[in-house]
């Protein structure tokens, strides 16, 4: 005879598993995971921790509803019995063409792309889901018509959470050239008040974590999360938790890799939903929906003498941690660098140029008064910048006929999810080890413009 897993759901969060414990550890075997890093924690080395973090525990035996479906293939590939509520097994019935259908009803003035109604039908079917969708994919539209669907089926209020203050303005901006109705968008930053009645509420997760009411949280039965990968783990599942009556989640990423994401998959799949990939940048390139580009690794040439003295100096640097900012201070401070990347940027005329950098105070702020160039528009763009300001920006970028503009922007500000057509070229003036933000950094190059 089988074993049996019996589940209950406790809310939007949470099922409840009964089983014997023998299964009990099992389960706590394959819902677990090692984080990057795990190994340099203190706990670890004093053996205080094992290294491990457990999604599910015996003693307190609650799943996080997203990983429903590894539950399900768990018992399939052991020939357990699973016995769960009809409503877990079954998803809501949509046609496969919804996705065109919801936009013709609400009067989008785009059509949805093959892979976008996929997306959209798979979300709504599955009522939970993890888009794993590149840049340029066109994620907010996908957003957009999820949160239609779900207002004009159910009249659900929506709750859009994105990672920083310039991403909650595209986003209300790129709704409204859908066609929603601006009154329908209410945006949250900081000092902004949280209460509205607005149908679509959109915040970073930075501003719910302050002053977390789960009170406030159960206006919302819809949940969607852009950029998903770069919440932090614990105010993600912090803002999820509140949010125990939402029971429609639906995740956008560019990425899951694991090593480079700040949330690990399985608590972003058990927050959200299973992964769903329709399209990949090699697709969008092949298709014209991308633009190709060029990469150009230029390696600068330091004299003898500054590799010596430099070499020296890093030795008496004792703390081996310390070595890479070090490293890191002597490029930034380096000043034939910064003048090499200044006349690089002079060079590239008639176009829209991105530089990026790290440090905004230690690199940032030496290389902007070095950049201005008579005859171009230079933006100086960090994390100081207010929302309202890089939106405007981005629309004079976007509006103007002449590519006049250079653009100085920290990696946190500009490196994901920025929505800007007209660029031509991007400048890393900085270094970085996160695969992830040099690839989504060089995807803001390959928005096609006109």
């Amino acid at each position: 005879m089988s074993d049996v897993i019996n589940v209950e759901q406790i809310n939007a969060v949470y099922l409840k598993i009964n089983t014997e414990s023998s299964v009990k550890f099992e389960l706590e075997a394959y819902f677990r995971f090692q984080p990057q890093g795990y190994q340099f924690s203190p706990a670890y080395k004093n053996r205080v921790w094992d290294g491990w973090i457990r999604i599910f525990q015996p003693l307190k035996p609650v799943l996080y509803v997203g990983l429903f479906a590894k539950l399900r293939k768990f018992c399939e590939d052991r020939g357990y019995e699973l016995n769960a509520p009809t409503h877990l097994m079954e998803g809501e019935t949509v046609p496969d063409d919804y996705g065109y259908e919801i936009a013709k009803e609400v009067n989008c003035k785009f059509e949805p792309r093959d892979y976008q109604n996929k997306y959209i039908v798979d979300a709504i079917r599955d009522s939970r889901s993890l888009s794993l969708s590149p840049t340029s994919s066109g994620k907010s539209l996908i957003i957009y018509l999820i949160q239609q669907h779900y207002y004009r089926a159910f009249e659900h209020r929506t709750l859009i959470i994105v990672p920083t203050i310039s991403l909650v303005h595209q986003m209300a901006g790129d709704f409204i050239d859908y066609g929603c109705d601006p009154s329908h968008i209410y945006k949250i930053q900081g000092g902004v008040d949280k209460n509205t009645v607005a149908p679509i509420v959109i915040s970073t997760w930075q501003s719910l974590i302050k002053g977390l009411n789960k009170d406030w949280f159960s206006q919302f039965k819809v949940v969607l999360g852009d950029e998903a990968h770069l919440f932090q783990a614990k105010s993600l599942q912090k803002i999820m938790e509140g949010l125990d009556e939402c029971y429609y989640r639906h995740g956008f990423t560019g990425t899951l890799k694991s090593e480079e994401s700040k949330t690990h998959r399985l608590v972003l799949e058990g927050c959200f939903g299973s992964v769903r990939k329709h399209v990949s940048t090699k697709d969008l390139m092949d298709d014209g929906t991308i633009a190709d580009f060029n990469i150009k690794a230029i390696v600068l040439s330091h004299s003898i003498e500054n590799r010596k003295a430099f070499k020296k100096a890093l030795g008496k640097v004792q703390n081996t941690s310390q070595k890479y900012p070090a490293e890191r201070e002597y490029l930034t401070n380096n000043n034939k660098r910064n003048i090499f990347i200044r006349n690089l940027l002079w060079s590239l005329k008639d176009q829209n140029n991105l530089v990026l950098f790290d440090l905004v105070e230690k690199h940032g702020k030496i290389l902007e008064p070095m950049l201005h160039k008579e005859g171009r528009q230079l933006h100086f763009i960090y994390g100081a910048t207010k929302g309202t300001e890089r939106e405007r920006i981005r629309h004079m970028i976007e509006n103007d006929p002449i590519k006049q503009h250079d653009i100085l922007a920290s990696f946190g500000t500009f490196s994901t999810g920025i929505n800007l057509k007209k660029l031509d070229n991007v400048i890393f003036a900085s270094g970085s080890k996160s695969e992830v933000k040099v690839l989504q950094s060089i995807g803001r190059a390959l928005r096609k413009g006109n």
